[in-house]
């Protein structure tokens, strides 16, 4: 799977990246929303899902998911943030986010989370 993974602390990006490569995946990492809007709204965009930060530096990532949906882009995206807030939550998941994972959380969780993407659903 192609992961664009969007994390501006460079060690948590480090290691999500390590592991996530670990599980198989490609992976690409930009650390700010503004060149993962441009990335992600390219008509040849070759990634999978989005694995997203929301405390980006210069957009938040909810910010990101709007404007690439405005974009038509119906890439998954998998939230991973410090903000555990049920508003936040509720405005991801109207953008119709695949999972939402509050920081810290174990790496195993983000690679299951991946994983459901997938998956075949059952008739």
């Amino acid at each position: 799977m192609n992961v664009l993974l969007v994390e501006d602390e460079e060690r948590i990006a480090a290691f999500m990246a390590k592991g996530l490569r670990r599980g198989s995946h490609h992976v690409e990492v930009i650390g700010e929303g503004l060149p993962a809007v441009g990335a992600l709204a390219e008509p040849d965009c070759q990634h999978d899902v989005v694995v997203l930060d929301l405390g980006l530096p210069d957009i938040d990532g909810l910010e990101v998911l709007r404007r690439i949906r405005a974009y038509g882009s119906a890439v998954p995206a998998i939230i991973v943030t410090a903000r555990s807030g049920v508003a936040d939550q509720l405005r991801a998941s109207e953008l119709g986010v695949s999972d939402y994972l509050v920081k810290p959380f174990p790496l195993t969780l983000l690679l299951a989370s991946l994983a459901r993407l997938t998956e075949t659903p059952s008739p």
